[in-house]
């Protein structure tokens, strides 16, 4: 009995020693650890976009890039799509416009569990260089209508980043200093003449009016959604633009979606099933803008 109990005592006081030490070196080299983590973070952002310094909005997945001066020039996103292996970890660099300034593909040394020899050669310059320059309209598979050439027997790997990358820039785009350039959604104009700062333009062709461009803003689901619209002078619309909104990710956000903006030119388009709050309130206030500035389409 008293070994049983020697044993017992002895077992716990190696226990609590044990403890201890762990305690000791986990509190040594913990900051050392996050410190390195931070290089390597701050070492992937800085190879998609040129910045000064970086700001994070959230963590581990969204930065603003930021200039000498304090001026945001960009930002950094990560994204995880589905590949055929797992979740491919992407890096994402974005201009103010909305233009991609690289790209970076984690390495099989930083996760990647894509096939080697196959999937894992999306981490090359070959592929990652045709996203720079591009927008999101632009991001897809050649196949699928886009500008990114799949890699060779990595189709799904290679349509898993262009998608993930898309998408990415419709979630995170609205994290951008908002633009107000009324050529946005009036492409046709020659020029534009303002009449309410910041909010109404008219659209010149020549010296004759083609329509107006405004600004305008709703309640969303969440919180206020800002949008911009062009509109001709016999009142068909030429372009609708999202310049902010933070609805329900996956959910509400979906009136980011070029397929949903681009209904606006034929007609005023049905509310988004699953997202009737946001895309109704978008809807709203895109014909209550055009009702509210119709004088100036005369």
């Amino acid at each position: 009995m008293t070994s049983t109990r020697q044993m017992v005592i002895m077992l716990f006081v190696v226990a609590v020693v044990c403890a201890v030490v762990l305690s000791c070196v986990y509190a040594f080299t913990a900051p050392r650890i996050a410190d390195t983590q931070m290089k390597l973070t701050l070492a992937g952002l800085e190879q998609v976009i040129d910045a000064e310094r970086f700001v994070e909005i959230v963590p581990d997945t969204l930065w603003q890039a930021l200039d000498s001066l304090g001026n945001q020039v960009g930002i950094v996103f990560r994204v995880f799509p589905q590949g055929y292996g797992g979740p491919i970890p992407v890096t994402v660099g974005l201009d103010a416009g909305q233009r991609i300034t690289g790209i970076k593909v984690a390495t099989a040394a930083e996760g990647l569990t894509e096939t080697p020899g196959l999937g894992a050669k999306i981490t090359g310059d070959d592929f990652t260089g045709q996203f720079k320059g591009k927008c999101a309209d632009d991001v897809a598979l050649q196949k699928d209508g886009g500008a990114i050439q799949a890699i060779t027997a990595a189709t799904i790997s290679s349509r898993a980043v262009a998608a993930g990358v898309r998408k990415g820039i419709d979630m995170y785009g609205s994290s951008l200093a908002p633009s107000c350039d009324p050529r946005a959604v009036f492409p046709e104009a020659d020029a534009f003449r303002e009449i309410i700062k910041d909010t109404l333009w008219q659209a010149m062709r020549g010296e004759a009016a083609a329509g107006i461009v405004f600004v305008g803003a709703v309640m969303g689901y969440l919180d206020t959604i800002r949008f911009m619209v062009g509109s001709t002078a016999d009142g068909q619309i030429t372009g609708v633009a999202i310049l902010y909104s933070q609805e329900t990710e996956g959910i509400g956000e979906v009136i980011r979606d070029h397929e949903f903006l681009d209904k606006f030119k034929a007609g005023i388009p049905d509310a988004i099933s699953g997202a009737t709050v946001s895309s109704r309130a978008l809807i709203n206030g895109v014909v209550d803008g055009i009702e509210r500035f119709k004088e100036y389409l005369k």
